[in-house]
């Protein structure tokens, strides 16, 4: 059950033989009513110009929250600190915000990167990655996995799984499931991986430059996004509408963050073609997408090439 429901039957016991105005009584609450009318729990009574929904049946009700509730309705939600806790207090696993651990895909075609953990394990990613496509680690517990290198952050699964494709000089690949989660950026920017850059791999629509400029104040300079000089060719004969008129809101903040000079070149593309473009577009068959002309791209040692060809064209609002 939702919050809301729990609060309205909260409400619903406190106000005792007095009862909650019908017309009161939220919209998301009103099957749950009905099922307390059903099992004769509550009842409705005239009162005034409107009805009032009340308890009848006291033992009814209360078999009706121990059965939805083990804990009653006074629980904390600030309690349910993981999703098990959640089912305990509340029957309802998302009542935690997060579960208590958190597992992230990792890839790497680098011969010899391996992650290693604060208690001295090492998780060769290159050789799973050989061997079964990728390696997968859990958030959560007292292992905290530790690297040094380039880091890709990819939006989508098909890119991820075939990201040495569009980006074979980067040293590890971190699936972001779509927008990155907290605990996840919280990973990416703690002391084990203090060494490390970033590069940015999205969607080429609003949202996905929303995400970048998100690393980038997490991260300042050591996050690059991944932007080949054929993004500008493909977005008009392979770009989505859709990806621009349903991210409207996205579209209107990313104007007030005029700042950043890859996005502005972006937006400056939405404008013209009224399109967005999606990360696969990259993969299309005879479209060049290695990292020679890509404003994202960061060796091997760490230290950035940002290709003046892209970054020219972005300044200029010209792509």
């Amino acid at each position: 059950m939702s919050q809301s429901q729990r609060k309205f039957l909260r409400h619903l016991r406190d106000t005792a033989h007095r009862g909650v105005p019908a017309s009161d009584i939220p919209s998301g609450c009103v099957g749950l009513l009905t099922e307390l009318e059903t099992c004769g729990a509550v009842g409705r009574r005239a009162a005034g110009r409107g009805d009032v929904v009340c308890i009848i049946n006291r033992d009814a009700f209360e078999l009706f929250i121990g059965r939805h509730f083990p804990l009653g309705l006074d629980a904390l939600t600030a309690q349910a600190i993981d999703r098990v806790t959640g089912v305990q207090l509340l029957a309802d696993a998302k009542a935690a915000r997060r579960g208590r651990w958190e597992g992230v895909f990792v890839r790497s075609t680098k011969p010899g990167v391996e992650l290693i953990s604060n208690e001295g394990d090492r998780l060769p990613v290159a050789d799973v990655t050989a061997l079964s496509g990728g390696a997968a680690i859990a958030l959560g517990g007292p292992r905290r996995w530790g690297f040094q290198g380039v880091v890709a952050i990819i939006e989508n699964a098909e890119a991820f799984w075939q990201h040495e494709r569009a980006l074979p000089d980067i040293d590890l690949a971190v699936f972001a499931c779509g927008r990155l989660s907290e605990r996840v950026l919280a990973w990416l920017a703690a002391e084990e991986l203090a060494g490390c850059d970033f590069v940015h791999w999205g969607d080429y629509d609003p949202v996905g430059c929303l995400e970048y400029l998100r690393l980038r104040e997490r991260f300042g300079r050591r996050v690059r996004m991944h932007l080949p000089d054929r993004v500008p060719a493909l977005l008009p004969k392979h770009g989505k509408a859709d990806l621009i008129t349903d991210q409207v809101a996205a579209l209107v903040t990313l104007r007030r963050l005029n700042h950043d000079e890859t996005v502005a070149g972006l937006v400056q593309l939405f404008d013209e073609h009224r399109k967005g473009l999606e990360q696969e577009a990259l993969f299309i068959e005879g479209v060049d997408v290695g990292m020679a002309h890509t404003d994202a791209s960061v060796d091997p040692h760490g230290e950035e090439r940002i290709q003046s060809r892209v970054s020219a064209g972005l300044d200029g609002g010209v792509l």
